[in-house]
């Protein structure tokens, strides 16, 4: 037996691309887990923690022939909600999660999606946001991505929190239009160094990111300036570990 190293992609073409293309049993040295948000209900007992905050807002799989999340916000300026898993890793796996996320309205509207010490925060705080034009932190230790309508741009940050210290960012320098869909990835080293990708290119790193504490990964979504129902959709949720 040897080894194949793929450095892109593996493309199945012609036949293989319609019959069985994988002949045995794949074995990953890595948890790989997706969830595609297919299911009849979101299941909030076993799998999520959802945190609603104020009038209309809402969290449920999507319909009309559509899977996903969608997190509907609310009717005023600053109230937000969480979709948040387990606290299932820390840095000592090295962990990556990785979602496709669609914004409606970007400049109504505030998300955060990565890794938090927290499945929620006393609302109308999250994880990390702009409120008021400034990237602060509730978490003690969380890093993902902030955009949000307060930074007074649609540009996509990088930001982190590490022990309750002041919050760490990068501007990737790309801007965000209203109901363009992204794919965002946080990936986590043994050291608490992250490195963070927007579609498929690395956009931001941050030394020393988080400490080693147990960590979820988390969606927040809220209203900014009072443009109400807007929507943030996540179309799947992709996780990584090593296996301790």
């Amino acid at each position: 037996m040897s080894d194949v190293y793929v450095d892109d992609e593996l493309v199945f073409k012609a036949g293989a691309s319609v019959n069985t293309n994988i002949v045995g049993n794949p074995s990953t040295e890595r948890m790989c887990s997706v969830d595609w948000f297919d299911q009849t209900t979101l299941d909030t007992t076993n799998d999520y923690t959802q945190t609603l905050d104020g009038t209309n807002d809402l969290g449920a799989l999507g319909a009309s022939g559509e899977h996903g999340f969608k997190g509907t916000c609310g009717d005023s300026d600053n109230e937000v909600s969480f979709l948040a898993i387990g606290l299932i890793f820390d840095i000592s796996q090295s962990p990556v999660i990785e979602a496709k996320v669609e914004i409606t309205n970007v400049s109504g509207t505030f998300v955060y999606f990565g890794f938090s010490d927290a499945t929620s925060e006393a609302t109308p705080a999250a994880t990390i946001d702009a409120d008021g034009g400034t990237l602060t932190a509730v978490a003690t230790d969380a890093v993902g991505f902030v955009i949000d309508a307060d930074l007074g741009t649609s540009s996509i940050y990088s930001a982190s929190v590490n022990n309750g210290a002041a919050v760490q960012s990068v501007d990737s320098a790309v801007d965000w239009a209203d109901t363009e869909k992204r794919r965002l990835r946080v990936a986590l080293d043994t050291s608490g160094n992250a490195r963070l990708y927007i579609d498929g290119v690395q956009k931001g790193y941050i030394a020393s990111a988080v400490a080693d504490v147990p960590l979820c990964a988390i969606l927040n979504y809220g209203q900014r300036a009072g443009e109400a129902n807007t929507v943030v959709e996540m179309r799947y949720l992709k996780k990584w570990q090593d296996v301790p």
